[in-house]
């Protein structure tokens, strides 16, 4: 009887012992577990695409250009947000828009209020002295516009004694002045006014021409209606980029390879085409 009772007793104290073990081995896979989900949420390992580590990204643009940003039905559209609609899409950054006039957009990015400036702005030497640019998203020839009647203006240089019309902080103006060096040209500086705005005091003889991008004169011609027309050939080729600030590297980069992926796969052909009915995110032959 007392060896039964010792049989028994041995027996349930070794089940006790290996629940005891399996309870600590489970608790350790646990504590594993957890550590392991842990540093996942932290982000040591957990993959950022393009190598960006941001929740929002601030990007500063100046709407009332089509087709590449403008509102419409109380709402931002065109190349330009289209784009960053996928940028969001692909990497889940929360994209966020700051608006200003054309020649603020810059001073947004000094400022810290906004990450980067999408307005298709041109990396001019002068611009690449203080900004990081990206590889460009868009290639256009700088033209100037004239009134259908106008039989002055045949190219860029018959525009002495002339008065052209720019937008503040437009680098078309530097490339005008550069082939008149001793200001043979008056400009027209517009702070904020609209391409369509620009063109009106062109058909109004107002001034004598306008400074502009091919692609946005002929579509504003088109849907102002105005009496204008377009000097071709383009006087100078030129391409638009993203601009951030030059010691942010890793946003360069970032947008760098966003830029090559929807290049490569298409996308931004699509874009492209859908806005402005060709391909003008590679450069014409």
């Amino acid at each position: 009887m007392k060896k039964r009772l010792i049989s028994i007793l041995l027996c349930g104290a070794l089940v006790l012992s290996m629940a005891a073990c399996g309870s600590k081995e489970g608790t350790k896979k646990e504590e594993a577990k957890t550590e392991e989900t842990t540093k996942g949420n932290s982000g040591e390992a957990t993959d950022k695409k393009y190598g960006l580590d941001m929740d929002s990204i601030v990007v500063a643009i100046s709407s009332g250009y089509e087709p590449f940003c403008f509102d419409k039905d109380n709402e931002l559209q065109g190349y330009d947000v289209d784009m960053w609609k996928e940028f969001e899409e692909r990497t889940g950054i929360k994209v966020k828009w700051e608006r200003a006039d054309f020649s603020g957009l810059l001073g947004l990015l000094d400022s810290g209020k906004a990450d980067v400036v999408a307005a298709q702005l041109t990396p001019t030497p002068e611009r690449e002295e203080k900004y990081a640019f990206t590889e460009p998203e868009t290639y256009y020839g700088s033209v100037i516009v004239v009134s259908n009647d106008n039989t002055d203006i045949k190219s860029a240089d018959d525009l002495a004694g002339k008065t052209i019309g720019v937008g503040a902080g437009n680098e078309m103006q530097q490339d005008i002045e550069a082939m008149y060096p001793n200001g043979e040209v008056k400009f027209e500086i517009y702070q904020s006014a609209t391409l369509e705005n620009m063109l009106k005091d062109v058909e109004m003889g107002r001034i004598d021409g306008m400074l502009a991008q091919d692609i946005q004169a002929y579509m504003a011609i088109e849907k102002s209606g105005v009496k204008c027309k377009v000097v071709t050939p383009a006087f100078e080729s030129s391409c638009g980029a993203l601009a951030v600030k030059k010691d942010n590297t890793e946003l360069l980069d970032g947008l760098n390879a966003f830029i090559k992926e929807i290049k490569e796969d298409g996308t931004l052909k699509a874009i492209s085409e859908k806005w402005i009915g060709a391909d003008v995110s590679v450069e014409s032959k």
